[in-house]
């Protein structure tokens, strides 16, 4: 061998031209360095010999299924340890072929350009680990390979091959983005409200978000009964339960209930519910209305009752109450008659009762009956001092006259309270919070009125900006505090206060981040720049740069230390990969999936279109205040592409859709 091959060799090169060699699993290890020397003492020599136990790195903690060592970043290094009986220093020749589930070799795959396309590694002293590095671009993401070491010691050759070893290529987070439409609309924040049924309190107040219906420590709903007579008879309005509904009302019967909820198509009374928007509560029920002797029923008509609260003025908001049978008036009944009502509000809160006649349909039934009746009270509020709040929970007393067919006695007088007939959990969905702007509030701003429990859904433009989209579409999903997720209850709230904003953002994106970490082929033009995008908010008290101290409730605190930093957070950036964006965990960083954060170097342009002026606009139009609680909607879906499922501690792998 010539002096100037010994050389290359010794830097850790690869041989020149050689004799082409079909790829064949089984062949002989190729004589790389060309051929041994001859010497005497060579030829006395023994031979090198690789370890046993290649290893790819860097390694994942969790090992990928078949036994294929997973390795979490696209820089890759091959490493094996090497003897030599005499003590003379030696390298590795690295060899790497796809495979297939089982481990066996496939396709050969070619590290560089020499004939023979594998890699040779620097010497090093006997009993030593020979590493190379695999040239970026060789080794395809999620795919199987194997690879195996062949040993030389400057004269000798190892005459087999080391054992296979498996390993895939697989980062914690690979997530396919979906191609960018930059002419997709923001959603309508209004469009994008749906009803449900989380009651949701500001932070730091009591109650947290619970399903109607469900158990809790609030004061459970109560019978309400008039005094028993002399004979032991009373009437009641029971206790409001799921009871099935009987024939419809006629449409034309049914004609008051639709023109009082027009618009508002989920508020009607097929069923018994209680949902609610940020401007819009219905609250259904079923109410049984009971003749008892002695405790004991004699004869039950249950109604369905409909209570629709309309904030739908500066200074006021609008009550339509809907009054009608879920069956027919059963024959034990003479005659039910609804013969007052009284509304209640707080100070600076006037209800303005409305007579008799402002009932739109008869508000009485008699045995057969199934008609509708409907009756709208306007409610007005004190706007005159400036920058104030108020709290409203509007109520309604309802009496009636109850008379039982045998017409023995007199009709029995009963009434029935709203506030006394909550289920556990939605006591206080319908609680109002009114405000006036401040004196120095900018141009512009009015009074208004929001259910203050009822937690708002900001959303996502993913189809125009999936980097932003997809980012907060993994943490949710992915970690366990799910931040803005309404289907596992974790609400964002909102925090106000700029400095601490910006305290927050400078913890988990320092100066610097995004271009140190970033890749600009994720970038959309030439005026684009890399932006670290944090998730949950800087302007949230989730925030992973909020300490406990500052009324954070998520802090990201690394081991060892006591301050928040987005090195306790998952870090990504988004990179071009074939003809996709994907978004990428850091190269060698190896998740846990239990972070409470995530940061990611990502288009500017996606970061901050995905916010800025419609996430003002949400503020404004909710009217969300500092502590206010509300949703996110990322408006991204895997479509059950995800490999190994999303949480549990394993990669993400997924192709995502925008919505």
């Amino acid at each position: 061998m010539g002096t100037a091959a010994l050389m290359l060799l010794s830097a850790g090169g690869v041989a020149g031209a050689a004799p082409a060699v079909q790829p064949d699993p089984n062949a002989a290890p190729p004589k790389v360095h060309g051929p041994e020397k001859t010497t005497f003492a060579a030829a006395a020599g023994a031979r090198p010999a690789s370890g046993k136990t290649p290893k790819a790195a860097p390694l994942s903690r969790n090992a990928a299924p078949g036994g294929f060592q997973r390795v979490n970043s696209q820089k890759v290094q091959l490493t094996n340890t090497v003897t030599d009986p005499d003590g003379d220093k030696a390298n590795l020749t690295f060899e790497v072929w796809t495979a297939d589930a089982a481990g066996k070799p496939v396709t050969k795959v070619k590290l560089n350009d020499s004939a023979y396309g594998v890699i040779v590694s620097p010497y090093v002293a006997s009993g030593g680990t020979a590493k190379v590095d695999v040239p970026a671009g060789k080794l395809a993401l999620n795919t199987n390979y194997v690879f195996r070491t062949n040993a030389y010691d400057g004269s000798l050759y190892e005459t087999v091959w080391s054992p296979w070893a498996k390993f895939r290529v697989e980062l914690p987070v690979d997530l396919t983005l979906p191609t960018p439409n930059y002419a997709s609309p923001n959603p309508n924040h209004f469009d994008a409200q749906k009803p449900h049924y989380y009651q949701t309190k500001p932070l730091g107040q009591a109650g947290t978000p619970l399903s109607a219906r469900s158990t809790s420590a609030a004061k459970d709903a109560v019978e309400q009964c008039s005094k028993p007579d002399a004979d032991g008879r009373q009437v009641c309005f029971g206790k409001s339960t799921p009871a099935p509904k009987g024939k419809a009302p006629h449409a034309s019967e049914r004609t008051g209930a639709a023109a009082a909820t027009a618009g508002v198509e989920w508020c009607n009374t097929n069923f018994e519910s209680i949902l609610a928007t940020r401007f819009i509560q219905c609250d259904v029920r079923t109410v049984p209305v009971i003749i008892r002797m002695d405790g004991v029923p004699q004869a039950v008509a249950n109604f369905m009752f409909l209570r629709m609260l309309e904030l739908d003025g500066q200074n006021t908001f609008t009550e339509h109450l809907t009054i009608e049978p879920a069956q027919q008036i059963p024959p034990a009944f003479r005659e039910i008659n609804f013969v007052g009502w009284n509304h209640l509000c707080e100070t600076a809160c006037t209800p303005q009762e409305q007579p008799v006649t402002a009932w739109k349909g008869k508000p009485w039934w008699v045995p057969g009956e199934m008609h509708s009746a409907t009756l709208t009270t306007p409610f007005s509020w004190d706007t005159s001092l400036a920058g104030t709040d108020y709290r409203f929970k509007p109520d309604i007393q309802i009496d009636a006259n109850i008379l039982p067919a045998d017409g023995k006695i007199r009709p029995f007088k009963t009434g029935y309270q709203w506030s006394l007939d909550y289920d556990g959990g939605t006591e206080d969905l319908d609680r109002i919070r009114c405000d006036t702007p401040a004196a120095d509030a900018p141009a512009g701003s009015v009074p208004g009125c929001v259910f203050v429990n009822v937690a708002p859904t900001y959303t996502f433009n993913a189809k125009a900006f999936p980097q932003a989209a997809a980012h907060a579409w993994l943490i949710q999903k992915a970690t366990p505090k799910h931040p803005g997720s309404m289907v596992d209850q974790k609400p964002l709230y909102y925090m106000g206060d700029e400095s601490q904003n910006n305290r927050s953002r400078a913890r988990i994106c320092p100066t610097g981040w995004a271009a140190n970490n970033g890749d600009a082929s994720a970038l959309v033009d030439a005026g684009d720049t890399l932006n670290c995008d944090e998730f949950a908010f800087a302007s949230s008290y989730n925030s992973g740069g909020m300490s406990s101290t500052e009324g954070g409730i998520n802090p990201a605190i690394p081991p060892g230390k006591t301050t928040p930093s987005g090195d306790a957070c998952i870090s990504m950036y988004a990179k071009k990969h074939g003809s996709m964006i994907h978004l990428f965990s850091q190269n060698g960083a190896d998740p846990t999936f239990n972070e409470v954060c995530g940061r990611a170097a990502i288009s500017g342009m996606h970061n901050q279109e995905s916010m800025g002026g419609h996430f003002a606009n949400f503020m404004k139009q909710m009217r969300i205040k500092d502590k206010d609680a509300y949703w996110l909607d990322t408006r991204m879906d895997d479509g059950g592409t995800c490999r190994y499922g999303v949480g549990g501690g394993q990669p993400v792998i997924c192709e995502l859709v925008a919505q």
